[in-house]
């Protein structure tokens, strides 16, 4: 295993040639450098990360409202009254 064997430095170009064809370095770097194309990938990404969002939080507000609609209804001697209020405003204002 010489350093200056030529067979030896072809085996190891080969391996290392192998291994940035699995890598896909090209198609990496020809998205990288293709910014309309990663701009509008990036847009893509934020619309649904905020449709998601929103989906999500309504949700989760709603199982919210359900869940202080309930318990007010069964009137907790302390706090009943205070979530009826709420969930009265909550109604009123959607």
């Amino acid at each position: 295993m010489n350093p200056f064997d030529l067979d030896f430095i072809a085996r190891r170009l080969e391996r290392v040639t192998e291994r940035m064809e699995q890598l896909r370095l090209d198609a990496y770097l020809r998205y990288a450098h293709d910014w309309p194309r990663r701009l509008f990938g990036e847009l893509l990404n934020g619309i649904a990360r905020g449709i998601g969002f929103s989906i999500g939080f309504t949700l989760l507000g709603a199982l919210l409202l359900y869940v202080l609609q309930s318990i007010a209804f069964d009137n907790l001697p302390v706090i009943g009254r205070f979530l009826a209020d709420l969930v009265r405003i909550v109604e009123n204002n959607l």
